[in-house]
């Protein structure tokens, strides 16, 4: 047991950087994004074949309205098959990282950790800006962002971009080559396009959590002492959904049905097709929901005196409102919105590398393997 205690304690210290949404959510968001494919009309039959066998653990709504109210996950992906599962990797592989001591990406020569986010201040032209500001006066346009990972700043502020970008292609270069899912005998064994749905999923979701695009990831700055603030990180994703103190049932039916609709109403708003561009997009506009979540971070740690409080007022803060986009919403609406959203870009990028990989010629999946199970 106590051979253990250093990589369970490794694993709590990093997750509170390192997680946008929960190992449940990333499971949630990538099978419900499969599902939404599946039942799409427009999505091609070989691509929904590809996909009930590479997401073997499909639900149908109800079912996974249950997983969200009643299962408890916890960091590991316990239960998940197929891209569900693979979605949750990235952060297992980012929590096992030794500091000092991590495995170097290639070719970008950086850790998995930095993998999941990018902290947009460090692109601000003015060296004195690069911090974050209520006013969002310290966020970057677009146009200040190198489409070079050489550059250092990446070093810093993250590789998101870049990660999601290669992840694309290995996933399109995986359906060309026919290496669809984990196959006995298939060699390299976990080089297969259903790892890479699932790894892009993974990356493809964080870019929705508004503090994975700032270097004020915790929302510290709007606390007295920033050094002791509490982490609004983690309120913000897993706490409503997979808390392991309280599991919040009134709250989370009405984050249920908040999702729902905004999983029927909402629509991709990123503009470009491309995986790099659209990933910069995401962060820009998510950014602009950080002094909503600051506010009501504040407010959650605030007694009924006014008086700074240790206690997380779960109420206060998901129900506080704020305006995001012209839009007035409720926190808990936000983070619906926001996952909803993950579901969106998903859909979107998987089906864009099935067209592009099926552009000159089709995927059958109706041959056989030799033990004659139908591929």
């Amino acid at each position: 047991m106590q051979k253990l205690l250093p990589t369970v304690l490794l694993i709590l210290l990093l997750s509170t950087r390192l997680l946008a949404w929960s190992t449940k959510e990333h499971v949630l968001l990538t099978r419900l994004a499969a599902e939404e494919l599946i039942a799409d009309p427009s999505t091609p039959e070989a691509m929904k074949h590809w996909l009930r066998r590479a997401a073997p653990d499909l639900r149908d709504r109800q079912d996974e309205k249950l997983f969200l109210l009643e299962q408890r996950v916890g960091i590991f992906p316990r239960g998940a098959a197929g891209v569900g599962f693979w979605a949750t990797i990235p952060d297992m592989n980012a929590m096992l990282e030794k500091p000092g001591a991590e495995i170097k990406l290639e070719p970008f020569q950086a850790p998995e950790h930095l993998m999941h986010f990018i902290g947009l201040e460090f692109f601000m032209p003015d060296e004195t800006k690069r911090t974050y500001a209520e006013d969002l006066s310290h966020k970057p346009g677009i146009e200040s962002f190198p489409r070079d990972y050489h550059d250092a700043r990446y070093q810093r502020a993250g590789m998101l971009p870049f990660r999601v970008e290669q992840c694309f292609g290995e996933l399109v270069k995986s359906l060309r080559e026919k290496r669809l899912s984990d196959e006995p005998g298939q060699y390299p064994r976990d080089e297969h396009a259903a790892k890479w749905a699932g790894f892009l999923a993974h990356y493809l979701e964080d870019n929705t959590q508004p503090h994975h695009a700032t270097v004020d990831y915790k929302s510290a700055s709007y606390f007295p002492n920033p050094l002791r603030a509490p982490n609004i990180h983690a309120n913000m994703e897993y706490r409503l959904v997979d808390d392991d103190l309280d599991d919040y049932p009134e709250l989370r039916k009405e984050f249920w049905n908040s999702l729902e609709q905004s999983l029927a109403e909402l629509k991709d708003p990123a503009k470009s097709d491309d995986p790099w561009t659209a990933t910069l997009e995401v962060a820009l506009v998510s950014y602009d929901a950080l002094p909503m979540i600051g506010r009501a971070g504040l407010a959650a740690y605030t007694d009924e005196k006014g008086q700074p409080t240790d206690r997380f007022n779960a109420s206060a803060f998901f129900h506080f409102k704020g305006v995001y986009h012209a839009k007035q919403m409720t926190v808990l609406q936000l983070k619906a919105y926001q996952m909803a959203w993950a579901v969106k870009r998903v859909e979107r990028v998987w089906r864009q590398a099935w067209d592009q990989a099926t552009a000159t010629a089709p995927i059958d999946l109706t041959t056989k393997t030799s033990d004659g199970v139908e591929n």
